[in-house]
């Protein structure tokens, strides 16, 4: 009887033992969950504002943000948008790194990418919006600040060619706590954010609970510590 009293309870224990990912693993599903975040923040930010989104990327490059807004049946503007988490910078590509994310030069290459894959949408239009230089370009960034607020950082991209590049500050919007929105925008912005966080931490560390990922979204700014902390 206590044999098999034993054997239940070592069976028991080992149901519950969580496969717990490495240090390297972690912070990087962690990365993958900021960077989404931020994103969902930044759709959710343009789409209040009037902007329609389509689909800017390719697996998981391309456009972070691709809008447009219409008159009638008739595209009139088009914005074009990446979206950084924290202090994550813009990143290059292309033979020698020359090409610079966000450069039109970066952004054009995208477009005929996006209009090979998908002929039938509207993609020629905003790439002639493009080309003619009709069109925003925009750096999103979300930075966690201090008692669990973020704030949202609007920069205009203004570039001629590979070598001038400049980021202008264009918007600051004032610090957002995620656990006491004032305001419908403030509302939709952190509904944004936990949301998105939700799915990734779901997706990408089901190791943890519901209440656990639940309790860490109360949290602006989660790390690789405090996951390590749930899973010991």
């Amino acid at each position: 009887m206590n044999k098999t009293i034993t054997l239940l309870l070592i069976l028991c224990s080992l149901s519950h033992t969580r496969d717990v990912p490495s240090d390297s693993k972690i912070q990087g599903r962690i990365n993958i969950v900021n960077g989404a975040s931020a994103e969902c923040v930044m759709h959710q930010f343009y789409k209040q504002s009037g902007w329609i989104q389509i689909e800017g990327e390719i697996g998981r490059n391309g456009i972070d943000g691709l809008y447009y807004k219409k008159k009638g049946d008739k595209v009139k503007e088009v914005l074009v948008s990446e979206s950084k988490w924290n202090t994550s910078r813009l990143g290059r590509s292309g033979k020698n790194k020359a090409v610079k994310q966000m450069s039109q030069e970066w952004v054009l290459r995208t477009m005929d990418k996006l209009i090979k894959k998908n002929p039938s949408m509207p993609y020629s239009t905003l790439k002639r919006f493009i080309e003619n230089d009709q069109y925003r370009a925009r750096l999103f960034r979300l930075k966690p600040i201090s008692n669990n607020q973020i704030q949202i950082t609007i920069y205009k991209i203004k570039n001629k060619g590979l070598k001038a590049f400049d980021e202008t500050m264009d918007t600051q919007l004032k610090p957002i706590d995620i656990n006491s929105p004032k305001n419908s925008f403030e509302i939709q912005m952190v509904q944004a954010y936990n949301e998105c966080r939700s799915q990734y931490l779901h997706k990408y560390l089901s190791v943890l609970s519901d209440k656990e990922i639940n309790g860490l979204l109360k949290d602006n700014y989660i790390q690789k510590m405090d996951i390590k902390t749930l899973l010991k």
